[in-house]
């Protein structure tokens, strides 16, 4: 009799658990399903999602990334279709394809959708909550105002005698290269992006162009390795998963080679705190700003929030220098005749000595063009985000979303829209003539658009520019067997990069 009971009282905690087990997974399914006809309510065209993953199961297995998967939404609607709603995970978000759409939450209606739905804790990552593209409000505002006169125009004309030299240092690199030799034109890229933005950052050379193995680049790699799973993860979770950065404690660069700098830039900032040496470089124009500080100011830089902005010019400078650049040399290798038609009119323009001013670098059309075009078929970022700051109705639809809704605009999706760019796939630098810029308003945004765009974009295209310049006017760039036609894209990483992480092209030095 005992034994009976036994074993019937077993037999229910049994039956027990597995009743809790099932409620448990009804409860998850529930949840992650539960916002799957928020999208049908509101009669918004959409793809049936997947539970769990919503409509990004590929990219969540590593089989595609954020961009390929919205674009492929994105491209089964035709032209009367403004917009549809897609489910990241369980979350629904809005995708623009119109472009008076993009204007309006980007320009018009700015007060409405003037934050970025990333994930913001002071706690988890500091360095982050401190940085101007994931502030948000007046905080945000606030910085924006006080960075801005950094990035003028008459700034960056006194950053330039630093960046053309690191680009001479480039030239004296890839001599010991040459002759008709494979050489990977990203790790080149990588190189120079890394010791300009060293030098006009943090004050310092890292020597990279010099040192092959340098103990500084490996750091600078690691901090933001585009093709790191666990830092893909990371920032993923940032943009679409906050519960993961929660719960795993992400921070969204790598926290022990982020320490590293840090500890370079408040070494740096402190020496020159104490010497009359200007350099014209962040740490000098950040020191005046924060010495122009009233008393009375409401955000006041703390060693903290100045590091964090820091960090910020370090790494969006570094890899926007070294995606763009290695994709034009590529781009420039697959089109002689506009490798050649660029190389005129370097040559023309520029002096005895091979050397080009501020004006007359920013006056070369034809090399303006090449650079729009490579941003065009290589966009910096997949995708811009907002989130509503309160209910919102698209008075040309009516339709109404409520606050807190993410609204996306993808960059591979509309670079590559045949309405506004016929032949996307061809690289065509002619297509950004004057005539044409209009029409490509708010579609085109490589650095963003409104009050939010990218605050360094100048700085980025002087870079890019200044190397291009030095670059091709000495050297002839051609495929090689190495040359990867098309190059594949990195499947897991977060931004546009290749999946070898590499670019080969022949180099071969010109008189």
């Amino acid at each position: 009799m005992k034994i009976f009971i036994c074993y019937g009282s077993s037999k229910s905690i049994n039956m027990i658990y597995l009743l809790l087990i099932s409620v448990i997974i009804l409860l998850f399914y529930c949840y992650c399903v539960k916002t799957f006809s928020y999208w049908k309510k509101k009669k918004v065209p959409f793809r049936r999602p997947l539970p769990i993953f919503g409509n990004i199961m590929k990219v969540a297995l590593g089989k595609q990334q954020i961009g390929t998967a919205i674009r492929e939404i994105y491209d089964s609607y035709d032209e009367t279709v403004p917009y549809f709603g897609m489910y990241i995970f369980h979350k629904p978000f809005l995708v623009i394809r119109d472009k008076e759409l993009s204007k309006k939450i980007l320009i018009k209606d700015f007060n409405v959708f003037q934050n970025r739905p990333l994930y913001h804790n002071v706690k988890i990552d500091p360095m982050a909550a401190n940085a101007m593209f994931i502030m948000r409000g007046e905080e945000w505002k606030t910085l924006r105002n006080k960075l801005s006169p950094i990035y003028t125009s008459g700034k960056m004309k006194k950053m330039m005698p630093l960046i053309t030299g690191i680009a001479k240092q480039m030239e004296i690199y890839v001599d010991t290269l040459t002759d008709g030799q494979e050489i990977d034109v990203r790790d080149l890229a990588n190189r120079y992006s890394l010791d300009v933005i060293c030098l006009c950052a943090f004050g310092i050379n890292s020597n990279s162009l010099i040192q092959k193995d340098n103990e500084i680049k490996k750091i600078a790699n690691k901090m933001f390795d585009l093709r790191s799973i666990k830092r893909s993860f990371a920032i993923g979770s940032y943009f679409f998963c906050p519960l993961m950065v929660e719960l795993f404690k992400l921070t969204f660069l790598d926290k022990e080679s982020t320490d590293f700098f840090v500890d370079i830039f408040k070494t740096s900032f402190e020496q020159r705190k104490n010497s009359t040496l200007q350099k014209n470089d962040l740490i000098d124009l950040m020191y005046k700003v924060k010495l122009e500080e009233a008393g009375n100011d409401s955000f006041k830089f703390d060693d903290l929030k100045i590091c964090a902005q820091a960090i910020v010019f370090f790494t969006a400078g570094s890899e926007t220098t070294v995606g763009t650049l290695s994709f034009c040399l590529y781009e420039l290798a697959m089109n002689p005749y506009i490798q050649n038609t660029l190389r005129d009119e370097i040559r023309q323009n520029m002096d005895s000595e091979g050397n080009i001013s501020y004006e007359a670098l920013f006056e070369m059309t034809y090399l303006d063009l090449v650079i729009k075009e490579t941003l065009r078929k290589y966009p910096l970022t997949h995708l811009l985000m907002r989130y509503a700051e309160r209910d919102y109705t698209f008075e040309e639809t009516d339709l109404q979303i409520e606050k807190g809704t993410p609204v996306l605009l993808s960059m591979t999706s509309l670079h590559y829209d045949e309405r506004y760019f016929p032949e996307p796939d061809k690289f065509d630098p002619e297509r950004f003539r004057e005539e044409n810029a209009k029409e490509f308003q708010y579609v085109y945004m490589p650095f963003g658009e409104g009050p939010r765009k990218c605050i360094g974009d100048r700085f980025a295209l002087l870079s890019m520019k200044i190397a291009v310049f030095m670059f091709l006017k000495n050297y002839e760039i051609t495929p090689c067997n190495k040359t990867e036609v098309p190059v594949e894209q990195s499947k897991t990483a977060f931004f546009i990069i290749p999946e070898s992480g590499s670019i080969f092209l022949n180099v071969r030095k010109i008189e």
